[in-house]
């Protein structure tokens, strides 16, 4: 019996490194997406750093910083008609939404 000596394959691209490209990818266009369909993007409270994010299914929850992805049940509330100004829920403070780049 013979034994072929077998040749080192080349390098292969991690799986996990693959995956997360993956994952940023279509993070990526998520975002795009929610500017497209919201005008916007996610909020974010300058004062507390309550936020915006956003599930894989584009569910929109609102969470802190201290436990992010979980929801708070807050919601955002704008401030003018034009959603320029919101308001934020946890402390109160007025702040601009960043406008569709």
């Amino acid at each position: 019996m013979t034994m072929e000596k077998r040749t080192p394959d080349e390098p292969s691209e991690d799986p996990l490194q693959k995956l997360a490209g993956q994952v940023d990818n279509y993070r990526r266009q998520a975002e795009n997406l929610q500017k497209l369909f919201t005008g916007r993007s996610l909020l974010e409270c300058p004062g507390c750093g309550l936020h915006e994010d956003e599930l894989a299914d584009m569910t929109v929850l609102v969470a802190t910083r201290d436990r992010p992805g979980v929801d708070t049940g807050m919601r955002f509330a704008a401030m003018d008609d034009q959603e320029t100004t919101w308001w934020c829920p946890s402390c109160g403070t007025p702040f601009g939404a960043d406008p569709v780049s």
